[in-house]
């Protein structure tokens, strides 16, 4: 019972890190020496605060960045099954009670290629079930491949990923449907997700004029129009706890956000998001704490076949949620190898720590390694647990 009760103490004690920034000062040091001695002794009244915390609803999310299952990844699938690429992180997905990540190709067999686009994703519809037995419960659509094949392999890749169960955002039939959210729950608190391309108004073939941004009553997806955005996130918020905003955004193979990520992340957690969450550089980018929410501007590849050293260095955001505020933000740092995401862990796990943290540094964040995860600190509004008064409850 009391190394039960010392785990949940500490667990509290990282929470409220996370809502001040880490500065814990005596609490920190009587967790330490109870550490040290083997004991822990702790006051009625903590007691009671963490029987209290333990008692309220939590949702936890696994978020991922971009993935697709064509060209390289194909092939070693054509080899290996269906089943390799999300193999090593099902487990991580699967335990969250909301996984999510960005759809970076058509899942579908008709459609012909744009002409003149250059690259072009395609993934068999048997992916759609193999996303969905990994534990994906919604992806975004909102990027610049989903639509490679046109609108018949668009409105296939909607039916393939209804008929596995997963939700969709930034993606539809319509503009409205588009910039609908996903709404999901769990444990009683409902997160809404929201998808937008900054890159959904290029036209991709001189050959067939053709933007990947929905219409009025054409499919499409989500376009970055800022006023749109703060608009929809607003409205999310009218419906669910939480909002979780996804954009395919930045320039490709860049470490750090343009100052237009940066302004627009912003705008979006003062609009009322809880989670930003960014791909399309394939590499990492920095976290941020803004305003009580979190931003990870970047989580680099998840599936893909890419091979330069940047590329390969991916990682799952991993966000919990109470029904007021994000309590905890971590992120678990992963290597893709032969085009299969794995979590790291020991020194390779606290090396790769160590980097995303000194970036996120630049950006006014900590990441402190937990384990085999680093843990983001930050002061998050509306946190239940002030850490002030927590620190006067150990004696």
């Amino acid at each position: 019972m009391r190394g039960s009760l010392r785990a949940l103490v500490v667990s509290l004690l990282c929470i409220a890190a996370f809502v001040t920034g880490g500065c814990l000062g005596p609490a920190a040091d009587a967790i330490g020496a109870g550490a040290g001695s083997g004991k822990l002794e702790v006051s009625e009244q903590a007691v009671r605060l963490l029987a209290e915390v333990a008692r309220q609803p939590r949702l936890t999310l696994a978020a991922a960045g971009d993935c697709m299952f064509d060209r390289g990844v194909r092939t070693i699938c054509d080899e290996r099954g269906r089943e390799w690429p999300l193999s090593s992180v099902r487990d991580t997905l699967r335990a969250a009670d909301v996984a999510f990540l960005n759809l970076e190709t058509s899942i579908a067999r008709r459609g012909a290629r744009l002409p003149g686009k250059g690259i072009w994703f395609r993934s068999a519809p048997e992916f759609a079930q193999e996303l969905a037995n990994a534990g994906i419960d919604v992806v975004t659509l909102a990027n610049n491949h989903v639509l490679d094949y046109d609108d018949p392999a668009f409105a296939e890749t909607l039916s393939n990923l209804a008929e596995a169960g997963i939700a969709a955002c930034g993606g539809g039939t319509n503009m409205a449907e588009a910039r609908r959210p996903a709404v999901l729950a769990a444990n009683g608190i409902s997160v809404a997700f929201l998808g937008y391309s900054e890159f959904a108004h290029i036209y991709w073939s001189v050959a067939r004029p053709k933007r990947f941004a929905a219409g009025e009553a054409s499919p499409g997806i989500s376009p970055w129009d800022r006023e749109a955005i703060i608009e929809d996130i607003r409205r999310a918020k009218r419906v669910a706890d939480h909002v979780v905003v996804s954009f395919h955004w930045g320039d490709e193979y860049m470490s750090m956000p343009a100052e237009r990520q940066v302004s627009l992340a912003h705008a979006a957690i003062d609009a009322g998001a809880s989670v930003v969450h960014g791909h399309h550089p394939h590499v990492l980018q920095p976290v941020e704490v803004y305003h009580g929410g979190v931003i990870f501007y970047s989580l680099g590849n998840f599936v893909f076949d890419q091979k330069k050293p940047a590329t390969v260095e991916s990682m799952i955001a991993h966000v919990t949620f109470s029904p007021e505020a994000v309590v905890r933000a971590e992120i678990i740092p992963v290597r893709i190898e032969e085009c299969r995401p794995r979590p790291l862990t020991a020194w390779a796990a606290r090396a790769a720590i160590d980097k995303i943290s000194r970036a996120s540094a630049r950006m006014g964040a900590r990441i402190v390694t937990c384990g085999n995860r680093g843990l983001v600190m930050g002061p998050i509004k509306g946190s239940p647990i002030e850490a002030e008064g927590f620190r006067n409850l150990l004696p």
